[in-house]
Formats: C-alpha cells, structure tokens, sequence
C-alpha cells in the first residue's frame, strides 16, 4: 500500500509541477479544457489517497471498529503504515478541508459583491460603460456575465482597439471563463499540488481570449498594441493615483483583459510559440493512467487490509 500510496502522491506532484509547460505545450483552448478536469481528478485522487492512510490508524479505535466488521486488534497488527504517517495523512485532510471551505466561501461572497454591483448594470451579456476615470476592463463572474469597461479605459484606446479589447471580454463571456478560472482554484485550495496549476489556467484562459479576439479583428498586432496600452496606461493610473481596480479581482473570479502575464501574452500574439499537442497529451495521458492505476491499487489493498482484519469470533474491543 505504501508504494501504491506514494505513486499517486508522486503523480499528484509531478502534474503540478508540470502544468505550466502542459499549458504551453498546448492551444490556451485546449489546455484549459484539458488541465482543469485533469486537475480535479488529481486533487480528488489525493484526498482518496490521504483519507485511506489515516483511516488505516482511525480504525484501530475500538470506537470506530464497532462500526465496521474487523478487529481493531488485528488491524493494528496488519496495518503497513506507521501510525505517525497516517496521523500526518489526516493532519493534511483537515489543512486542506478548511482550506477549500475558505476559498469556496471567499469566492462566492466575492461573486455576489460583484453581483450586486453590477447586476442591475445592463442585461445578461451587455457591455456597460462605467463613469469612471480609473482605465479598468473586465468580465463578471456570473452564468451570463456583463462587460463592465470604464470611460478612462475607451478614451486611452483607438476605435480598432476598443474593439479588439471588447472581443477579448466577449470570448470571456461566451466560453464562461470565470467559471474554469474558478473550479482550478478550488482544486488548487484542495491539493497543496495545484498552485502552479491554477495560475496556468489563468494564463491560459487570457491568452484563450486573445486568440479569439485575434481571429475575429482578423489582426494579431492590433490585438496585441490593445493589450499592451491597456495594460500600460493601468499601470501608470496605479502608480500616479493610487488607485485600485473597480474590484479585487485577485479575490473573485472576474476576467480582465489587463489581467495576468501580459507581457507574454503579446509576445505570443506577436510570435505565436510553437506548440507540442502530441508530446504535451501524451504526457498528460500516461500521468492520468499512472495516478488511475495507483488510487485503484490502494483502494483495493485498503479492502483487503480490512478483510484480513475482519474476524467473525473476536469482539471489537
């Protein structure tokens, strides 16, 4: 079991270590489609793999052996995993249970803030314009979000790159990219494993939105010179007045234009990178059938471990 044990763990590790070189390996659409779901079954496969270790040391209370059929006598004896192993094991389910409890209940009191801002700002979808000096640009985290851009952002901007920057908030809106940001948080706040993971689907999900507003300006420098006024002439709002962003978006999951590596991002609009698809599924794909093979392994060594605990003559206790 232990072995079992640390190939998932190991698996667990190694995907969040990779994620940014998966994210780059692959189209921004494609790795965020492919990188979140893979790293929910990771983080699950995780907590399964943690909770089957420390309940090897729980189920030698005769407490808890009164439910269940086996000896706790028996179990001790059997038991592969030191007790001060799985007594960590369960030290980390508890740090990462009251982790994702808070990122969840930050998340959604952020989402509803923003809702109730912005809610009765136009309808579901609409572009608002915000009167408001601060050049701000972004999307709200809800089922149908709303572009919310403020009249300090459009005047630094040419007609041609308010409308690349409008493109760049509507793929937000119709691919939902709040909601992909928000899950790989989650997931991030659940395995310690995730961290990088998270901030690759960010940087995906921004560079998922330049793609798209490339192909519908049909220009890929426009898209590009849009970005990096916006980002610029933020920046230099910051530093002169102090002042924050419309929302604390490091605390929601709303998506802006100005947010993230921008840098990067107009490098790759300008020289788009070259990409590894074959080399970057394949690798995802044999690390999912590893970390697969490794949890149905310590599940079915977990079963055995408590049948061969099981008597049917002594008492639990």
């Amino acid at each position: 079991m232990i072995a079992s044990v640390l190939v998932v763990l190991a698996c667990a590790g190694a995907y969040g270590w990779s994620a940014p070189a998966l994210a780059r390996s692959l189209p921004p659409a494609m790795a965020t489609r492919l990188l979140v779901p893979a790293g929910m079954a990771v983080s699950a496969a995780a907590w399964f793999v943690l909770a089957v270790t420390a309940f090897t040391w729980i189920g030698q209370y005769a407490e808890i052996a009164e439910l269940g059929p086996w000896s706790p006598q028996r179990l001790r004896a059997l038991a592969p995993i030191a007790p001060t192993v799985a007594e960590v094991a369960l030290g980390v389910l508890a740090v990462v249970c009251v982790r994702t409890i808070l990122r969840v209940v930050a998340r959604t009191r952020a989402m509803l803030r923003i809702h109730r801002v912005c809610g009765r700002l136009g309808g579901p979808g609409a572009v608002v314009v915000v009167d408001s000096e601060v050049p701000d640009a972004f999307t709200t985290p809800e089922a149908a979000g709303r572009i919310i851009v403020t009249r300090g952002m459009l005047a630094t901007l040419t007609g041609d790159e308010r409308a690349a920057l409008l493109a760049h908030e509507r793929s937000h809106v119709r691919h939902r990219h709040s909601w992909w940001i928000l899950v790989a948080d989650i997931a991030a706040a659940a395995s310690p494993f995730l961290s990088r993971t998270s901030q690759a689907v960010r940087h995906a999900v921004e560079r998922w939105a330049d793609e798209d507003a490339a192909a519908d300006m049909a220009d890929r420098r426009l898209v590009a010179r849009a970005l990096a006024r916006a980002a610029l002439t933020r920046q230099a709002h910051s530093r002169k007045a102090h002042s924050p962003a419309l929302f604390a978006r490091s605390d929601s999951s709303a998506t802006a234009a100005v947010g993230g590596d921008v840098p990067t991002r107009v490098q790759a609009l300008i020289d788009p990178p070259a990409r590894h698809v074959r080399a970057g599924i394949a690798a995802l794909v044999a690390l999912l059938v590893v970390l697969t093979a490794g949890g149905a392994a310590v599940e079915r060594q977990g079963e055995r471990l408590f049948e061969q605990a099981t008597t049917t003559s002594a008492p639990h206790r």
